[in-house]
């Protein structure tokens, strides 16, 4: 890719073409990503405002110490996996009967009291399952054609009615779950949407907190930031593993702290048996 230009040019029609911002430009400079503005020349005014922005929007630093610590991990063997020892396991049906209706109880009892909530990660699309739309309003092929949505909220529903009666609560809706849902730029709006369509599957709308992982600039095998379009940066959601910086970035830590939550249970949207 030819290195951008830093001095005033004359544009096609003869008009005068500013350069990149001098300052940025020496960012990208710093971490080998200049290409970025290789088609500067060729952009239009308001194109240019927008690449800009868009890379000024990034996080270059630490964008940098993923694509490091990436490549310094290629060819290298990839670490043993074994089984946790036995001696560290402790399986349910092994423990006394007494126990078990101990923490089936200890349980129910934090759930009636409200200090525990469910953090779902629902961010992919169902792609490989033949569908554009998130994984969640999928059709997994059950007799009952409820989406994995759909199983997932009434579970909760059903555990809420299990806390009240244990508990002796009136109603089984004084007792509630605060759901978390981690959405992706590219499945917030469409799983928004189908909650509202059906209603929550029963669930209070107060009580389901929707939220967007972030994003990273996709790269190619030698580290450079790949562009969708001449003015604007390709990116994908963080994965999964992006769940704890975007807690933290929409205050949904001190949310929970707020509401008196101590215990979370968090699992893929993909499991249908959770």
């Amino acid at each position: 890719m030819r290195e951008p230009s830093t001095a005033i040019i004359e544009t096609n029609g003869g008009g005068v073409s500013s350069p990149p911002p001098q300052a940025l430009l020496e960012r990208l400079k710093d971490y080998g990503q200049e290409d970025v503005f290789s088609l500067w020349d060729e952009l239009s005014n308001e194109e240019r405002d927008f690449l800009v922005k868009d890379i000024e929007s990034l996080d270059l630093s630490r964008i940098d110490r993923i694509i490091r610590c990436s490549l310094r991990s290629q060819g290298l063997p990839a670490a043993a996996i074994e089984p946790v020892p036995e001696s560290n396991v402790s399986k349910v049906e092994e423990r006394s009967q007494e126990e078990r209706e101990r923490w089936w109880k200890m349980g129910l009892k934090a759930i009636s009291d409200g200090k525990v909530a469910v953090l779902l990660l629902s961010g992919g699309q169902g792609t490989r399952l033949g569908s554009s739309d998130p994984k969640g309003c999928f059709n997994i092929g059950l007799p009952s054609g409820k989406s994995l949505f759909q199983l997932q909220a009434e579970r909760i529903l059903c555990v809420q009615r299990l806390a009240a009666h244990a508990t002796n609560e009136s109603s089984a809706s004084s007792v509630q779950i605060h759901w978390y849902i981690m959405t992706s730029p590219f499945t917030d709006e469409a799983t928004r949407k189908f909650f509202e369509s059906h209603k929550y599957f029963g669930l209070d709308a107060e009580q389901v907190t929707f939220f967007r992982q972030g994003t990273i600039p996709c790269v190619s095998k030698d580290g450079r930031i790949i562009l969708e379009t001449p003015y604007r940066v390709a990116k994908a959601p963080d994965g999964n593993g992006g769940v704890y910086s975007a807690l933290k970035s929409t205050k949904l830590l001190e949310d929970m702290a707020s509401k008196g939550i101590k215990y979370v249970d968090c699992y893929g949207v993909d499991n249908a048996l959770v």
